[in-house]
């Protein structure tokens, strides 16, 4: 007998011992066997093409506390519509949990499927609870409840269909790992694969991005680092995307763990980050996710795909997700400049410039953290916050003896948002996530905070990142997600790109011209490389005043004041970007050239980053000619081209989703090719350009340190 829920063309199908789940472009299929439970299927319905072997009997997961012998009893299916508290698309989600007989006291093992609509991916994740066990009365009065499943005990005859092919003197070495999320017997031998590694913790890294490839062998044993592995077919056009959803290699809770494993044709995702510990807690505790996808074609298709996935998880809503705010920590005056006069004089310089949100960093509440002027040596917080008076979260009562209001009534007149900065208590697990929760909603309900900066993250369990992200899914549930969450990846063990940020955005960078590590075309160069995989509305570049500190640069020809200021807003113009300074210190000519560009620009910023943007050109290195394409539909889109110190006046750049015979309609919407000289197109004129032999367009700006931004259309 067939139980199903369905969500427009999206689906969850309990057929006796399996279960379904998919849409019109993906099914995947999981079954209930003595082995436990085994991926059965993966199929692309566009290319017709299944992904995995009938052969494979391996459990899709194991963890290395859970015993080999621990078999599912029974398995029980709810589904539902759910939409991450308004944050994501609808979709459709499957919890099945699983008892297990683990020892004493019984074990839950949670495997939630999430299906989006007309989406060619799907996700899961494990979710462990000891101690419990729910009783069928109590399941089937869930309203959401489908069906019971009981395991299909058919004898496991056919495990040596895992194993490698090897030599007697290699036998121990093909044994498979026992710590991993999911696993697929592969059926596809010729496939090259390709994997992409993230780094943050910026402080100390600006080489954010690492890949590898190879091809797969019958008898490999290969263990991977990265969030992200690309599968593609030499013999037809089937692709096949995996993600781990986690943070970076640097703030895996299981550092000396892979990230994808191959063991012959299996592949599997390693380490759920769960330890003992987390499951002797008895909390409910939620392993890294992985998401499996379907493309075809080219590397471009798994780009889109990559970006749907996104956009899936994040609806973009411009009037939250598009942005131009400032923050004074990039002049280096920490918390000694805040106080009410100098704020009111930030509020008054953003809203001349045509920023839309200032942000009041550090210093702003009664308590002192380590980076205060105030700290004595080795002092100051950094977690604990709600120790002693409890009143570390209170205003600053000398800095801002009438509070904030008279801020936040001077920034509702001049028609800017307010941020705040905050940092969630990493004590003990994040236990106190909770009082997190109700400071962040009394801070947001009196003061109409629109976005908080979560700094300070230290994740050192499962247990602990569960909690913070509890704390951070409840402000976006009670704020109807108004609220945007920049989350800091700049040190410590953080959430990387991957590991639930669709929350808000990523702070990604500090840079300081005082320590001479601030240059546009490294800015440029994270941006550039990033944007194939993360949105732009997802990222915060800095731009900071590029006149601070010339003698820290000494004759350095690429030094930030050689580029001007407009030049360094604009690298940082299809991100949500930041004015890294105290924008009340800008002199004249560059606060004239700099809200110039802002007015050009911001018009058009919703839409630029509401669209699927990817680099062009060279990598930027300073001596590049670079840009990004934002495409916002099939026939159109933005350009922005830049000349950084090059020779050449002029240089050619391949498209991204243009035919070689498409003419290019050009609408030009502001140009700088003279330091801090900006030039705004009045004029409605259309330039039509045609590609060359090769498919590239030609673009001319006749000196270094120059950009052009355009609106274009494509007509064949």
């Amino acid at each position: 007998m067939l139980k199903s829920k369905w969500l427009k063309d999206g689906y969850v199908v309990i057929e006796g011992s399996q279960v379904k789940a998919g849409n019109a472009a993906i099914e995947r299929v999981w079954a209930f066997e003595d082995g436990g439970l085994l991926s059965r299927s993966i199929y692309d319905k566009k290319n017709q093409i299944e992904w995995l072997s009938p052969a494979g009997r391996k459990p899709m997961f194991q963890f290395p506390w859970l015993s080999s012998a621990a078999k599912v009893t029974d398995a029980r299916v709810n589904a539902y519509e759910d939409d991450d508290h308004g944050i994501s698309k609808p979709y459709l989600r499957a919890d099945v949990d699983m008892n297990l007989d683990h020892g004493d006291g019984g074990l839950v093992v949670r495997l939630t499927i999430k299906i989006y609509p007309g989406a060619s991916f799907i996700r899961h994740e494990f979710t462990v609870r000891s101690g419990y066990r729910a009783s069928i009365r109590e399941i089937e009065a869930a309203p959401s409840f489908i069906a019971w499943i009981q395991p299909d005990r058919k004898p496991n005859e056919d495990a040596a269909g895992d194993e490698l092919q090897l030599d007697d003197n290699n036998q121990d070495r093909g044994r498979a790992g026992g710590d991993y999320c999911d696993l697929l017997p592969l059926q596809h031998l010729h496939c090259r694969w390709e994997t992409v590694s993230f780094r943050d913790q910026t402080d100390t890294h600006n080489n954010l991005i690492s890949k590898d490839n190879g091809l797969m062998y019958v008898n490999e044993q290969l263990g991977i680092r990265g969030n992200l592995l690309r599968l593609q077919s030499t013999l037809h056009d089937g692709g096949l995307l995996m993600m781990k959803e986690g943070p970076t290699p640097l703030g895996d809770l299981q550092p000396a763990c892979m990230d994808f494993y191959f063991h012959g044709k299996s592949l599997s995702v390693q380490g759920s980050g769960i330890t003992q510990e987390d499951v002797a807690s008895g909390e409910p505790v939620t392993s890294y996710g992985t998401m499996v996808g379907v493309y075809d074609g080219n590397g471009y298709n798994s780009l889109r795909l990559l970006n749907d996935y996104h956009r899936n998880l994040r609806q973009y809503r411009p009037e939250r997700d598009s942005f131009l705010m400032s923050n004074t920590w990039g002049d280096r005056s920490k918390d000694s400049a805040l106080h009410e006069g100098f704020l009111l004089k930030e509020l008054q310089a953003a809203s001349n410039l045509g920023l839309t949100m200032m942000q009041i960093d550090d210093g702003w509440q009664k308590g002192i953290t380590c980076n205060s002027v105030n700290a004595v040596s080795g002092g100051g917080l950094w977690s604990d916050y709600y120790s002693g008076d409890g009143e570390f979260w209170q205003v600053h009562p000398e800095r801002f003896p009438n509070g904030l209001s008279p801020i936040v009534a001077a920034a509702d007149e001049r028609g800017v948002k307010l941020g705040l900065w905050f940092s969630p208590d990493s004590s003990d697990h994040y236990v106190n996530w909770e009082k997190d929760v109700a400071t962040l909603l009394q801070l947001h309900d009196k003061y109409g905070i629109a976005a908080f900066k979560l700094d300070g993250i230290d994740i050192r369990s499962k247990l602990g990142e569960t909690k913070l992200l509890n704390m951070m899914r409840q402000v976006v549930k009670a704020t109807g997600g108004e609220v945007v969450l920049n989350i800091d990846a700049t040190a410590q063990q953080r959430l990387g790109y991957f590991g639930q940020t669709h929350y808000g955005t990523i702070f990604l960078e500090n840079r300081y011209t005082d320590w001479g590590n601030y240059y546009p075309h490294w800015t440029l160069r994270n941006l550039w490389l990033l944007m194939p995989y993360i949105p732009a509305d997802r990222l915060q570049m800095e731009y900071l005043n590029v006149s601070r500190n010339r003698d820290k640069y000494m004759e350095d020809p690429l030094a930030p004041y050689h580029s001007g200021q407009a030049y360094a807003f604009m690298v940082a113009a299809f991100t949500n970007a930041l004015a890294w300074m105290e924008t009340s210190g800008l002199d004249a000519l560059q606060s004239a050239s700099l809200a110039k560009v802002i007015e050009a620009v911001k018009p058009h910023h919703p839409a630029i980053l509401g669209g699927h943007v990817l680099p062009l050109g060279e990598e930027p290195s300073g001596t590049s000619w670079t840009g990004l394409q934002s495409i916002t539909d099939p026939y159109s889109g933005y350009l922005l081209i830049i000349r950084e110190k090059h020779q050449a006046s002029q240089d050619a750049m391949e498209l991204w989703g243009v035919e070689r015979s498409a003419t290019l309609s050009l609408k030009e919407i502001i140009r700088m090719e003279e330091k801090d000289v900006v030039m705004a197109n009045q004029s409605e004129e259309i330039v039509q350009v045609q590609a060359d032999a090769s498919g590239k367009y030609p673009f001319v700006l006749s000196a270094p340190f120059s950009f052009v931004l355009y609106r274009y259309q494509l007509t064949e």
